[in-house]
C-alpha cells in the first residue's frame, strides 16, 4: 500500500510563518527590554562586568551633552566615578526588530553627573543592538536633550 502525502495548504504555512515571526519577535523585544534595564542597573551600580557583557567591542555613544564614547572609556568612566547615575528611568520605549538588528527608541529621564557636571535630566535616546555570536549587544547608543516646544 502507497501512501501520498498530502499538499499543505498555502494559506496555513503562511499563517504559521506570521505566527512564528510574531511570537519570535515579542520574544526578541522582551529580551532587548531585559538587556536594557540590566544596563541601567549596571550603569548605577558601576557594574564594569555586566557592561562589558552588554555592550560590543565597536560600541559607540553619544551622551545628552555631546559627549563621545568607546566601550572602554564607559567602563572606565563609569568605575572611575567619572560618570555616576542616582536613577534613569525610560518611558514610551519601542523596539523594532529588523532580523539580528534591533533600534530602540524612547524618552529617558537620568539624574547624575557626568565628571561633576549635571546630565541633561530628560532626553529622547535612540539605541542600536544587533546579535553577535549568538548574543545581543548595544552597539550604538545616542542621546539628544528634549526641549519644550514653544
Amino acid at each position: 500500500m502507497v501512501f501520498a502525502a498530502r499538499p499543505r495548504s498555502p494559506q496555513l504555512s503562511l499563517f504559521s510563518l506570521r505566527l512564528w515571526k510574531g511570537s519570535h519577535r515579542t520574544s526578541v523585544e522582551e529580551t532587548i527590554r531585559k538587556l536594557d534595564n540590566e544596563r541601567i542597573q549596571a550603569q548605577i551600580h558601576a557594574d564594569a562586568t555586566a557592561l562589558d557583557r552588554i555592550y560590543a567591542a565597536d560600541f559607540i555613544g553619544v551622551g545628552p551633552s555631546g559627549t563621545v564614547r568607546t566601550k572602554p572609556q564607559v567602563i572606565l568612566d563609569f568605575t572611575s566615578g567619572d560618570l555616576k547615575f542616582q536613577s534613569i528611568t525610560t518611558n514610551d520605549v519601542q523596539v523594532r526588530v529588523y532580523g539580528d538588528t534591533v533600534v530602540e527608541t524612547g524618552l529617558s529621564t537620568m539624574i547624575g553627573q557626568d565628571k561633576g557636571k549635571t546630565v541633561p535630566r530628560d532626553t529622547r535616546f535612540t539605541r542600536v543592538w544587533v546579535k553577535q555570536q549568538g548574543h545581543w549587544r548595544l552597539v550604538a547608543n545616542h542621546y539628544s536633550s528634549q526641549t519644550t516646544r514653544q
